[in-house]
C-alpha cells in the first residue's frame, strides 16, 4: 500500500536516535547510512551507486515504522511512503533493506 504522507514524522533527534540501532545491521551487510536534515535516511549500496533507497519514519497505526520512500508518479509529485516495519524491529528492516540492495556477485560463466 503506497500513499502520499499523511502521518505525522518524529524529530530529527529521534531520527537519528533511530537510525543508531539500524545503522550497525546495515553495515554489517556492507551498506552505507546517511540521515539528511530533513529526516531521509539514505540506505546506499557503496558497490554500485544506482543502489540508493531513501527510508522515512512515520506515524502509521499509532506508531513510529520505517516506510520505504519512493517518488511520486510525475517529477513535480511529493514523494509516497509505503508502511515497512514498526521501528523496533531493526533486524527485520535490516534484512529488508539489504535484500534490496544488494548485488549478486557474478557467477563462474559470466566472469
Amino acid at each position: 500500500m503506497v500513499t502520499q504522507d499523511t502521518g505525522t514524522s518524529p524529530s530529527i533527534d529521534i531520527v537519528r536516535g533511530l537510525v543508531l540501532k539500524l545503522a550497525p545491521l546495515l553495515r554489517r551487510d556492507g551498506l552505507n547510512v546517511a540521515v539528511h536534515r530533513d529526516g531521509v535516511v539514505e540506505v546506499r549500496n557503496p558497490g554500485d551507486t544506482r543502489m540508493t533507497q531513501p527510508i522515512v519514519v512515520r506515524e502509521h497505526q499509532g506508531a513510529w515504522w520505517w516506510h520505504w520512500q519512493w517518488s511520486g508518479p510525475s517529477r513535480d509529485a511529493p514523494p509516497e511512503y509505503e508502511p515497512m516495519v514498526p521501528v523496533d524491529d531493526v533486524e527485520e528492516a535490516a534484512r529488508r533493506l539489504a535484500n534490496v540492495l544488494h548485488v549478486a556477485e557474478p557467477s563462474g560463466a559470466e566472469q
